[in-house]
């Protein structure tokens, strides 16, 4: 009876014999050899090795220094279009003529829904070609071209309105009639440019290295960044519009 009315106690004693001995145990391991204990019972879910651009924050300032690049690309095209004269009897100078000719009568006859799609259809084809250059890795080259092209014509067009108007009357049609749109149409160009450049060069490190980063997540930002530029689209042509029920009326012979 004596043994059996004893036995739990017994039996808690063993267990806190155990308990201290094993916290007497535990407290001489030594720290790098529990955190391997500890780290040996956890479960593996890594992939693989995260390079070192996985790593590292990318820098904000990736936009200033494209946006930067792209517009003195822009204004060497302009330079470029203004300083190139091709034949007179040349099929490109006809085609100038005849298109500052268009763009002309429609701002003095106040044509407004024409310059406004004329204007809204021009800056979504741009906005949809450096997009889609995003996604082809020859877009890292590609987007600079199209920011080059797109300077020398507005130079060549340019240069054509000061030789039909002369220098006085041509510069206050730029300035008042296509300059604020053509420089809201630029900034909406590079903004999309950026990100398709930034795409492009993903594309290319996963061909080539075959370690892209994000190629997924830069894709979605393409086409958001699409969406929100295309939407945006409707200022400058809203704006060349008002910029030609404002100032067209100044320069009626």
């Amino acid at each position: 009876m004596w043994t059996y009315r004893n036995e739990p106690a017994s039996i808690n004693s063993v267990a806190q014999e155990s308990r201290v001995t094993f916290n007497k145990n535990s407290s001489k391991v030594p720290f790098s050899e529990k955190t391997f204990q500890t780290a040996a019972h956890s479960p593996v879910t890594t992939i693989g090795k995260a390079s070192f651009a996985q790593r590292v924050v990318r820098p904000k300032k990736q936009f200033g220094i494209f946006t930067l690049g792209g517009a003195l690309l822009y204004l060497t095209g302009m330079l470029l279009g203004a300083l190139w004269q091709p034949g007179t009897d040349s099929w490109l100078w006809k085609y100038a003529q005849n298109y500052v000719d268009l763009q002309i009568a429609r701002h003095m006859g106040h044509q407004l829904a024409q310059i406004f799609c004329a204007q809204f259809l021009a800056l979504l084809t741009q906005l949809i070609l450096a997009a889609l250059a995003g996604f082809c890795v020859f877009g890292i080259a590609l987007l600079p071209a199209l920011i080059l092209l797109k300077g020398i014509g507005t130079g060549f067009f340019t240069a054509c309105l000061y030789l039909e108007y002369g220098l006085a009357q041509g510069a206050g049609i730029e300035f008042l009639l296509f300059f604020f749109p053509q420089l809201l149409g630029l900034f909406l160009l590079l903004s999309q440019s950026t990100a398709a450049w930034r795409l492009s060069r993903e594309l290319l490190a996963v061909c080539i290295h075959n370690r892209g980063t994000r190629p997924l997540t830069e894709s979605k930002r393409v086409l958001s960044r699409l969406l929100l530029c295309c939407c945006t689209a409707l200022l400058p042509a809203i704006l060349s519009c008002v910029c030609s029920f404002l100032f067209a009326g100044l320069f009626l012979a």
